[in-house]
């Protein structure tokens, strides 16, 4: 198996071929976007700038995998996927609050909905506090798949964090908790 940090292609966990992450590349990459700020904007610290693309880098490759390798092999799109995962987190309720748990558009959610209720794998049923709008629930069918997707996108996950130890992963978490709760996500959310 090639490395991705050198930029070849890898082999993934089922054996299919995956695309180069460009590792070396994408480093030349981000650092060529640092000289260039800093020969012509304002800031103080080149490191946010690293962080910032290889964090974008990271989520969007861990995205593009499990969209590939689970979502769309279990016949999901990333929306219905994400609405049906919020559901069977949360429980059931209204599309509006899917929206907002899942972090989608209203748009997005809707759309997600009329394809997942129509392959049966969410019911609506009157809200129980208002009932001018209606709440979603996973069927049994929905769950089922859920579960199983679930399943497949936890292998991938560990497979990504594979090259961290325990401890490593422990402070991973810590820092991007940390981001999560800072001013500039609570602003993000408001």
């Amino acid at each position: 198996m090639s490395s991705p940090e050198h930029g070849r292609t890898s082999i993934g966990s089922a054996g299919e071929h995956r695309h180069p992450t460009g590792g070396g590349r994408f480093e030349s990459f981000v650092d060529a976007a640092v000289t260039r700020a800093e020969s012509t904007l304002e800031f103080e610290d080149p490191m946010v700038l690293k962080l910032s693309l290889m964090l974008r880098k990271v989520n969007q490759l861990m995205t593009d995998d499990a969209n590939r390798q689970v979502h769309q092999a279990e016949g999901w799109t990333q929306a219905s996927f994400r609405v049906c995962f919020g559901l069977w987190v949360a429980g059931p309720m209204p599309p509006h609050l899917i929206a907002a748990t899942t972090n989608m558009s209203r748009a997005s959610v809707s759309a997600a909905i009329k394809k997942i209720e129509e392959d049966g794998l969410i019911s609506r049923e009157p809200s129980p506090v208002d009932q001018r709008s209606t709440v979603l629930r996973l069927t049994d069918a929905g769950e089922q798949a859920v579960i199983r997707t679930y399943q497949s996108h936890i292998a991938l996950e560990h497979h990504w964090l594979e090259p961290l130890n325990e401890t490593e992963r422990l402070m991973l978490f810590l820092l991007l908790r940390k981001l999560l709760t800072g001013p500039a996500a609570s602003e993000g959310r408001s």
